[in-house]
């Protein structure tokens, strides 16, 4: 990963930590009034937080809350944060209880889990906000060349210029040339002659092949040699989305093509 992005990361990472914290302290006053009880001391609330909040933020790390190439707004990364904050009311509840016994009120555990989910989903939101404005001075993105001009590949181009996704389009290469001069502001610079020299001339850092699979082979190699990420859409097989997913048998991983899904694939 790029070290902008390593540094926007971190502070994601760190603001989500601030929240969770302030979620606590927020449902404490909302519940107890706002004042320090000396029935339900905010001293030792205060302790088990802090307790909890590496737990809730090694929850959120697995449940890939934090992987780049989901979307926001969407309602798989609101299933993720809601179970982190699921997670991080039972960690807190469970060291509360085996340390000092009795809990002053439940109704707060449901308040510290709606004011995390909504404070932590708020953030990310504004987050995503913050790497587009990113983009546009070309701060931890990834410069990439898209290989082929044909209709999924304008799709792709669009899409990522259009959300000013941290993939950011820089260059496009056609093994039999192309008509295109540009697409969507991004130059068609010739025939896979040019590679290379596109390569270093645009600091490729991720190659996106979306036609000529004959390349295939070739690119991938080239990818692996010169630590260059490769990413190749499923249409290129003749596969279309909804219908693969990559699975592990026995420890070794397979591109399943099937059907339409149903709701049990994703527990079954």
């Amino acid at each position: 990963m790029k070290k902008d992005l390593i540094k926007f990361k971190l502070l994601q990472v760190s603001v989500d930590a601030i929240l969770i914290l302030a979620a606590f302290a927020l449902a404490y006053f909302v519940r107890i009034g706002w004042y320090f009880s000396s029935d339900f001391p905010f001293d030792r609330y205060a302790v088990i937080a802090l307790l909890t909040l590496p737990f809730t933020l090694a929850f959120m790390f697995f449940a890939r809350t934090y992987k780049l190439s989901q979307q926001i707004w969407s309602w798989r990364h609101f299933q993720r944060i809601v179970f982190a904050a699921v997670m991080n009311v039972a960690v807190f509840m469970i060291f509360y209880y085996f340390l000092f016994r009795n809990f002053f009120s439940r109704l707060i555990l449901i308040y510290v889990f709606a004011f995390t989910a909504t404070l932590i989903y708020l953030w990310h939101a504004a987050f995503r906000k913050i790497l587009q404005l990113a983009y546009q001075r070309e701060t931890g993105v990834y410069r990439t060349l898209i290989i082929g001009t044909n209709r999924p590949a304008q799709a792709i181009v669009h899409q990522l210029t259009t959300v000013k996704s941290h993939i950011k389009p820089v260059a496009i290469l056609d093994a039999y040339g192309s008509h295109h001069k540009e697409i969507h502001g991004v130059p068609v610079l010739g025939k896979m002659d040019k590679f290379e020299k596109v390569i270093r001339e645009y600091e490729i850092d991720q190659i996106i092949q979306v036609d000529n699979l004959e390349q295939s082979v070739n690119l991938i190699q080239y990818a692996l040699q010169n630590n260059i990420q490769y990413l190749m859409p499923p249409e290129l097989l003749g596969i279309f989305q909804g219908h693969h997913s990559v699975e592990n048998w026995e420890g070794m991983p397979f591109l399943k093509v099937q059907t339409a899904k149903r709701w049990w694939h994703k527990i079954w």
